[in-house]
């Protein structure tokens, strides 16, 4: 059984309104990918990684085949987030088994702890399903009318922050 780590980069960033990418940022003297994927790759659990990167995205040709001594493949994204997760799913189907386990982080998130994945591969490694990095909601939740009004407040109780990595096996066809 193998883990890999599927890491969606095809986005271009309109929300945070850069004409930079938020993965192609500088954070030191790396970008915020570099440093994701690095994290990723440093895990002595992650056999290898998966970019899936846009179509027309120029960066695409300096990636190497290795990160850490770890494979890197490289897959094309798609319009939304989730048609750039099944790209790079369908590539990793080519190389990887049906009951390998997939790591799915963001792009833009280089802050993942050792400790969290760690916890995460351990929790779920049995699982017949998968499961997420979450963290409890502290905020207090608000529910809005049509109109854009405070209709109610909502009960924290059971309600998480889903966090990446999302962890399922390759072949699942129910993906969280």
């Amino acid at each position: 059984m193998n883990f890999w780590a599927l890491i969606p980069a095809a986005g271009m960033g309109r929300r945070m309104g850069s004409d930079v990418p938020k993965q192609y940022l500088p954070l030191g003297a790396k970008t915020v990918l570099d440093h994701t994927l690095d994290a990723l790759a440093r895990h002595p659990a992650i056999d290898g990684l998966v970019l899936v990167l846009g179509a027309d995205d120029p960066h695409a040709a300096t990636f190497p085949a290795q990160v850490e001594g770890k494979p890197l493949m490289l897959a094309t994204g798609g319009a939304e987030r989730s048609d750039s997760v099944s790209s790079g799913l369908e590539a990793l189907a080519a190389r990887g088994d049906a009951q390998d386990w997939v790591l799915v982080h963001d792009a833009a998130r280089p802050c993942l702890r050792r400790e969290d994945l760690d916890r995460l591969i351990e929790t779920v490694r049995d699982h017949p399903v998968g499961g997420l990095l979450g963290v409890p909601v502290r905020d207090t939740m608000k529910r809005a009318d049509a109109g854009d009004g405070v209709r109610e407040t909502v009960d924290r109780e059971g309600l998480w922050h889903a966090l990446t990595p999302q962890m399922f096996r390759v072949g699942q066809q129910e993906r969280l």
